[in-house]
């Protein structure tokens, strides 16, 4: 077990949680339903959530939390958000779009997760366990993205 890797990962997942929830927070902002507006805030909630969990495990570590004095996330996931911002302008449809980027950002923190798992022997049991319903959860909002972007059609 390695405490310096496991902060590493953590601290990489916590960034991606950072953009994560001010990715949902601008979509709640653009989108034009009610229903998405509504499930894009629960969905940047429960973003948070999994930051304070992986943050709380960062301290029992000994190491600094991630949010502290940072709102802009890593620069992938700046890049990540001027893209949600271009295709949101430059679509005829922007729910279709942001909810596609959405997905995108999604595939892309789960995809992320999963090269950390494969090295869950370096990382503490609760540092795993955290990961791996942090996985669960995102896993599921990809779904119920999926899932609105059949009813938009």
């Amino acid at each position: 077990m390695n405490n310096d890797k496991t902060r590493e990962y953590l601290k990489d997942i916590a960034e991606l949680c950072i953009d994560g929830t001010q990715g949902y927070k601008d979509a709640a902002e653009k989108v034009d339903t009610p229903y998405l507006t509504s499930l894009f805030t629960t969905f940047a909630k429960e973003r948070e959530g999994i930051l304070n969990a992986i943050n709380q495990e960062l301290a029992d570590l000994g190491a600094p939390v991630v949010t502290e004095g940072r709102t802009d996330g890593t620069a992938l996931g700046s890049i990540h958000k001027f893209w949600l911002d271009f295709k949101a302008a430059l679509s005829s449809d922007n729910t279709e779009s942001i909810l596609e980027e959405c997905k995108r950002g999604e595939k892309y923190i789960l995809d992320e997760i999963d090269d950390i798992l494969k090295n869950k022997t370096e990382m503490t049991r609760s540092s795993v366990q955290i990961l791996k319903d942090a996985r669960y959860t995102i896993w599921k909002r990809m779904e119920t993205i999926e899932h609105a972007e059949e009813s938009q059609s």
